[in-house]
């Protein structure tokens, strides 16, 4: 057994009362929350979304480049190269990883709590039950999504996982240690579908777009099958959102979204509750926008390799930093959370749209691709439908696989299918932090160019893709490491460009 070390008491002490007050007290000694009703472990249940970006995934991705008119902040660069993250700040893996468990902590303590509360409304406990079921297996399957192998049926038994967490923890320091990946798996299945049984929209005030609400569900269910390579079970959870046809309510139109005179506006409009698409949000303390002239971001030559038409609607608006830099306003990035009420300063963070129906879009396309020909007709038809909308009637399918096969001439047309979706779907999401799970369950190399112009080439099966655990838990809690195997130095793919 190992040590953990994730500062979750911590946490917990400043929000919930752990135990009752002694018996000489006539009142409540301070202001914390008292789980002494659904309602009240409702409210703890909002606390049960993660609070770190995985911003710096993209770092690792390659959807990102050199600018050297940059200021060269350590933690993107590490990012950048493949390097185990030494700082523990916002945009980090340790906060990432700190972020998730304090999600967990909370979702066990409201799991719990719920068992001792006795009021008359089953209905109500089973919906606040099912959200934080949700957001326990959401928080679990991030984190071994992040810090682990991607599934392989094969090995999963033996691959080291990450740490599950049952119940809440009132030490510092607890007895715990990885499982393995398929535990994980099979952890997070189980709590994702009993909340699917239990989850109800009917008790989330105003849109319910920042809970676990159905419709979110069903996108996490489509992304948990995905990455488990369970493709039926895929299309059974996006069927349900999307419907049978295509759906054009779940795919955004971007000539309304980016509209307006500022980047911000159209950041609002991204992330609103009111688009459709827009399936859950949660709110992440992310300094990126705010370091606009730092490290490696979007730029031009991205953009040259990866937009294939000056039609796309996709990328119709970008905001420049200066040098070869440019965002998209997919997020609004003056957004500060004070430490007080009366404070001028506070931390920067931004919403995130953590799932929408783009996604489920192209989480069913991918599993219809991997089913074969079955589904052949149904993956063109509405292939070629999203294609239209964001290359303004330009581009259909059969436009796009014939400009495809005379790029990879010889490649079976099963893999050239996958590699458009793939592709398309990188395209949808830059800036939000999904190409890099793609790169890793399906082992796509990345090559990153820094700025003096040297190349590094991230293999498909570099032990670097599974991200280090944060050293607090490697020194403090004795957990094991993820390994890095054949790599000495990250120079040792290093080719000099002439």
């Amino acid at each position: 057994m190992k040590y953990l070390y994730i500062k979750i008491a911590v946490v917990l002490s400043a929000v919930v009362a752990l135990s009752s007050c002694d018996s000489f007290l006539d009142e409540t000694p301070d202001n914390r929350l008292r789980l002494n009703s659904y309602e009240t472990i409702a409210e703890l249940v909002t606390n049960a979304y993660p609070e770190g970006s995985g911003v710096f995934m993209e770092w690792m991705s390659d959807n990102v480049g050199a600018d050297p008119k940059n200021i060269q902040r350590s933690e993107m660069t590490q990012a950048y190269n493949w390097q185990d993250v030494e700082q523990e700040g916002q945009d980090t893996p340790s906060f990432y990883w700190s972020g998730n468990y304090k999600a967990i902590a909370h979702a066990n303590q409201a799991l719990e709590a719920l068992e001792e509360v006795k009021e008359n409304n089953p209905g109500y406990k089973d919906a606040i039950r099912g959200e934080a079921l949700a957001c326990r297996a959401f928080a679990h399957f991030m984190l071994v999504s992040t810090f682990a192998k991607s599934y392989d049926p094969a090995t999963a038994a033996s691959d080291k996982g990450i740490v599950i967490m049952t119940k809440p923890e009132e030490n510092l320091l607890a007895t715990y240690e990885r499982s393995s990946v398929q535990e994980v798996y099979d952890f997070v299945e189980k709590d994702l579908l009993e909340a699917i049984e239990l989850i109800s929209d009917q008790y989330y005030k105003n849109s319910g777009k920042y809970h676990f609400n159905r419709a979110a569900l069903m996108a996490f269910a489509s992304r948990f099958f995905l990455f488990k390579k369970d493709y039926e079970k895929v299309e059974k959870y996006a069927t349900e959102l999307l419907g049978n046809d295509y759906n054009p309510q779940m795919i955004r139109d971007y000539t309304q979204v980016y509209t307006g005179t500022t980047s911000e506006m159209m950041g609002r409009k991204f992330t609103a509750a009111t688009l459709p698409s827009n399936l859950l949000l949660i709110r992440k303390d992310v300094l990126y926008g705010y370091k606009g002239y730092a490290g490696y971001r979007f730029n031009q030559d991205v953009y040259n390799s990866l937009v294939l038409s000056q039609r796309d609607l996709r990328f119709s608006v970008s905001y420049s930093y200066g040098g070869t830099s440019s965002f998209l306003p997919k997020f609004q990035r003056d957004l500060i959370r004070k430490t007080s009420l009366t404070s001028s300063s506070g931390y920067p963070y931004v919403i995130e749209v953590a799932f929408r129906g783009e996604e489920v879009f192209f989480n069913r396309l991918e599993a219809w691709a991997m089913m074969g020909t079955t589904k052949l007709s149904q993956f063109e038809s509405q292939f070629s439908r999203y294609l239209k909308a964001v290359y303004a009637g330009t581009v259909d399918y059969p436009i796009l696989y014939q400009n495809y096969q005379r790029f990879y001439p010889g490649v079976p047309a099963n893999e050239l299918r996958l590699k458009m979706v793939l592709d398309e779907k990188r395209r949808e999401f830059v800036e939000e932090g999904l190409r890099w799970f793609d790169i890793c369950r399906h082992k796509l190399s990345v090559t990153h160019t820094d700025i003096a112009g040297g190349t590094r080439i991230l293999q498909p099966d570099d032990s670097r893709k599974v991200i280090q655990i944060p050293e607090s838990a490697i020194i403090y809690g004795d957990l094991q490491p993820n390994e890095r195997k054949n790599i000495s130095e990250p120079e040792a793919h290093l080719v000099i460009r002439n």
